[in-house]
């Protein structure tokens, strides 16, 4: 119903400015001509000639019928046509300005992702931070490219938040050594800053929170089933042990 009241708002507005206009050019007309041709005599009939030859010249013949039977009927049927067809007209062009700006939107998403990946291609082919030329990255081969200032800047021109790649490199590799350049991309378009978080990023960070809680709760496991040797205590100056020393080699 809000969306409604505004329409009608703007066409109540268009159909002000349109009387608007036709008032002052018929008051100019009738000045003008004084009287001298049929269709400009009054004001009235000034406004009528341009209202129904100017703005509504397809139903002119309909209206002047109308007008014949009653005034009324001639009044109803003006209000009908000036409303439908600004109505329409003003949801054509709201219609096509959504169309164009989504295309335009989605078109220069796609020609400036292209220039990335051509502009990435070309920096790991000039850099030779495919090491292996296995057309994957590792963790190796990603820091080497991050250390490339060109490929940086053109990470920035995307919106790439690269401070969250770089605190990722863990989770992104940690069940992945390699990832194909394809799988890169995803992870760098998934990390632009004007990104909305969406279902499937709630998702993917409840599945980080549990693999991470369970990771700690199995340590905490193996660490209460292991016993500490009383010698290993150091004093406060020595050295501390590292865990390994406490808790011992973890399984294989």
């Amino acid at each position: 119903l809000k969306a409604i009241g505004v329409a009608f708002r703007s066409v109540m507005f268009a159909l002000l400015l349109l009387l608007g206009l036709v008032y002052v050019f018929a008051i100019f007309f009738t000045q003008t001509l004084d009287g001298k041709h049929e269709n400009f005599k009054t004001v009235s009939v000034s406004m009528n000639t341009l209202l129904l030859n100017g703005a509504l010249p397809d139903q002119s013949d309909l209206v002047n019928s109308l007008m014949d039977e009653h005034w009324f009927f001639y009044g109803l049927i003006l209000t009908y046509l000036l409303l439908a067809s600004l109505t329409v007209m003003n949801m054509l062009i709201g219609i096509l300005c959504e169309v164009i700006s989504v295309v335009s939107h989605v078109e220069k998403e796609a020609i400036k992702l292209n220039a990335v990946k051509a502009s990435l291609h070309r920096i790991l082919e000039e850099t030779g931070a495919d090491s292996d030329g296995d057309k994957k990255l590792n963790r190796q081969e990603l820091e080497m490219l991050l250390g490339n200032k060109k490929a940086v800047a053109t990470l920035h021109d995307v919106g790439v938040d690269l401070l969250a790649l770089v605190d990722l490199m863990d989770f992104i590799f940690e069940q992945n050594e390699d990832l194909t350049f394809e799988e890169f991309m995803g992870i760098v378009l998934d990390l632009r800053g004007d990104n909305a978080a969406t279902v499937k990023d709630i998702v993917d960070l409840r599945r980080f929170v549990s693999s991470q809680t369970k990771k700690i709760e199995r340590i905490y496991r193996e660490a209460a089933n292991s016993k500490v040797p009383t010698s290993s205590l150091k004093p406060p100056s020595a050295p501390q042990p590292s865990l390994e020393d406490h808790f011992g080699a973890r399984p294989p």
